[in-house]
């Protein structure tokens, strides 16, 4: 998916999260959120955050350990630890979003790399025209979400 994509979504997760957690600043949550739904893509050279980090796709194939569960799981458990749980959650979240719309493309993710070759896989093409749907349903669903919140 495409970094909008993403940061729609994120979003949108957010702002679901923000109504089951004890979130205590919901401002940075959601910019925490939201930023980190990107970082899955830095293993990316032509990515929006991989233009900025070239060198970690020369460490890390596109949609290998990056794009699987334990980068999220171990930051929030070290996040947790030290007790930075706004911060925990945010990143699990924001991770979390990432991945799983991920699975929805045609590419795919193999969310257990390497301990697993299982690999789940859609029907939405990068940038075409599923992915604009999904894109404006997301955009659609962040409004009402904001609008419910502030009325």
């Amino acid at each position: 998916m495409m970094y909008y994509t993403h940061i729609a979504f994120a979003l949108l997760s957010s702002l679901i999260a923000i109504k089951f957690l004890n979130i205590s600043n919901p401002y940075i949550f959601i910019l925490i959120v939201c930023f980190v739904s990107l970082i899955p893509d830095i293993d990316n050279k032509d990515s929006k955050l991989g233009r900025k980090f070239k060198f970690v796709s020369m460490f890390f194939e596109h949609r290998g350990i990056l794009h699987t569960i334990f980068p999220p799981l171990l930051l929030f458990i070290l996040l947790s630890y030290f007790n930075y749980n706004l911060f925990a959650w945010a990143v699990l979240i924001g991770y979390l979003s990432h991945i799983l719309i991920d699975g929805l493309t045609l590419e795919g993710i193999n969310f257990l790399h390497p301990i697993s070759s299982f690999r789940i896989s859609g029907f939405v093409r990068t940038g075409a025209f599923f992915e604009i749907i999904f894109f404006l349903l997301f955009v659609g669903l962040d409004v009402f979400y904001l609008v419910k919140m502030v009325f």
